[in-house]
């Protein structure tokens, strides 16, 4: 009886590893689909924007999520983007809409709760964008002034922390945010150095200004759903190292004008 008994257990033990090793892992599904879906911004130049030119993506984020599609897959086109936003980035993420979002996301221990980062892969800083002739130098000047965000950015939280007495004004997406700024609803527009390059390289007309100081350092990172077997990290964390090492990511702030 106890031979018996044995045999069942050992039985149930092979079984069970026989169907954890069975499992496919997040890096294994998307290799046999031989393609990879990121979610991107349309409206954070020169991050992820619209190309004028070809009317697809383009942009730093862009040029990422295809250095990781040739490094897994073997070729940089076989990736279809789908645009996100600071609202809607980790529901894409957490419902499988993506295999990955790259779209200026920032490393949050907020964010860490519900989606997995790669390392960062560039590091940003969040400073404030008002009109030239603005009495506004520095984040001080921004008490009992109008300041617009983005909803759902780390740029906001830090205003709302860092300025209490600053009114905000939200919007969805940086496309509403800028248009709002340029309208006049707003003294200022607080986000990503980046970002705000970014729109300065179309509105350079002398008109707005960046303020020097920063309040904040921005790791820019792969954002992921969590796995128990942190295959994807692993394998994202190793391909952004490559990229540092190869000189990628270097070539692409000199590509895209970022300092």
């Amino acid at each position: 009886m106890k031979k018996i008994l044995t045999l069942v257990i050992l039985m149930l033990i092979f079984l069970t590893s026989c169907g954890k090793s069975s499992e496919k892992s997040a890096v294994d599904e998307i290799i046999k689909r031989d393609f990879l879906i990121v979610g991107v911004k349309n409206d954070s130049k020169p991050f992820g924007f619209i190309s004028k030119t070809t009317g697809e993506p383009a942009g730093f984020d862009i040029d990422v999520a295809k250095y990781i599609a040739k490094d897994l897959l073997g070729d940089e086109m076989k990736v279809e983007f789908v645009e996100v936003n600071p609202n809607t980035r980790i529901e894409a993420i957490t419902s499988g809409k993506v295999d990955l979002v790259i779209a200026t996301m920032s490393v949050t221990p907020s964010r860490q709760y519900l989606i997995d980062f790669s390392i960062p892969y560039y590091y940003a800083g969040q400073t404030a964008l008002v009109r030239n002739d603005s009495d506004i130098y520095t984040f001080a000047d921004l008490k009992k002034k109008t300041t617009i965000v983005a909803l759902g950015t780390t740029a906001e939280k830090n205003i709302r922390n860092i300025i209490p007495a600053a009114r905000i004004v939200g919007y969805n997406n940086y496309k509403e945010a800028f248009q709002a700024f340029i309208e006049g609803k707003g003294d200022a527009l607080s986000t990503d150095d980046t970002i705000i390059s970014g729109f300065l390289m179309d509105y350079n007309n002398g008109e707005y200004r960046m303020l020097k100081n920063k309040i904040s350092q921005e790791p820019y990172a792969v954002a992921f759903k969590q796995y128990d077997d942190k295959k994807l990290k692993k394998t994202m964390d190793i391909i952004i190292t490559r990229m540092k090492k190869d000189g990628t990511i270097r070539q692409l702030k000199e590509k895209w004008h970022l300092h």
